[in-house]
């Protein structure tokens, strides 16, 4: 907390100096004020992390300790049936017990052995300031709708195309994540939308057909694609059912921008199937 504190006082005090000394190098109060909100998003992007990190530790120490009392009631059980005779039911309801949770101990192990792996094979989109979390027992590539779409419509932006042809590079180079299922998942804020979208559904559904289409098609010399195997890939809309700011009837115009965005979901395969989130 005091290392936070002190980064944080010696970027103000950076910004602050920086603004009296370069005040005549073009470099104007709303720029400052965004790096500032910047370093502030930082910030709490890692307090997350933090946080998920901490949920993933306190669940295995959960376990480990259940087996732990598990195994001191063996014991007693042990010292029970040397003085008093044999209890084999008890006993052997105990071991399994033990084994059940020591079975369960090895499997969020394992989990959290994959999911780091996989976390650490897109750290690389987190420069192109996207987001890899895990939402709703899946790791997600979140990307900003602002930066694919214009308001409303369904059509990318050139910039947006580009951003999608970077993670197509990511997944399409990296063997393991080449192989997985992804869905495409389409968000809007609260607010219905005009013009040829009669629903934030349909609107959202769209988008992630774009791209789902645009991250799946083979590029030639008229169009760019990412060239990923289609097959490997689904898409769906979920309007404002699901925002990640606010909520589905309160919304700041912040909120309504953090909930405009397109997510990338990795499919679990079948040894994956526990818990997971760390919202």
């Amino acid at each position: 907390m005091l290392k936070r504190a002190v980064s944080s006082f010696a970027l103000v005090l950076a910004l602050a100096v920086g603004t009296s000394a370069l005040g005549g190098c073009g470099h104007s109060e709303d720029e400052w004020q965004a790096e500032l909100a910047k370093e502030k998003r930082t910030q709490s992007d890692l307090d997350a992390e933090k946080a998920a990190h901490k949920k993933d530790r306190d669940e295995l120490k959960r376990l480990k300790g259940e087996v732990a009392d598990l195994k001191k009631n063996l014991e007693g059980y042990e010292d029970m049936t040397d003085k008093l005779g044999k209890s084999s039911a008890d006993r052997a309801r105990l071991e399994k017990a033990i084994a059940d949770a020591e079975g369960r101990v090895k499997v969020l192990e394992a989990a959290k052995k994959r999911l780091d792996a996989l976390r650490k094979k897109l750290e690389e989109l987190k420069k192109f300031n996207l987001k890899v979390t895990v939402r709703h027992n899946q790791i997600v590539i979140e990307m900003p709708g602002d930066v694919l779409f214009s308001q409303g419509s369904d059509r990318l932006h050139p910039e947006g195309e580009e951003v999608l042809l970077k993670v197509a590079d990511i997944i399409r180079n990296d063997p393991d994540l080449a192989k997985r299922d992804y869905q495409v998942i389409g968000h809007t804020d609260n607010k219905e939308p005009a013009g040829v979208y009669k629903s934030a559904i349909g609107l959202s559904a769209m988008r992630a057909r774009e791209v789902y289409h645009f991250l799946t098609s083979q590029p030639d010399g008229k169009k760019k694609g990412g060239a990923l195997p289609a097959d490997h890939w689904s898409a769906a809309g979920f309007g404002a059912l699901d925002p990640i700011a606010g909520t589905r009837e309160s919304q700041t115009d912040e909120d309504r921008q953090k909930n405009r965005r397109v997510e990338i979901a990795i499919q679990p395969d079948a040894s994956e199937l526990m818990k997971l989130d760390v919202d």
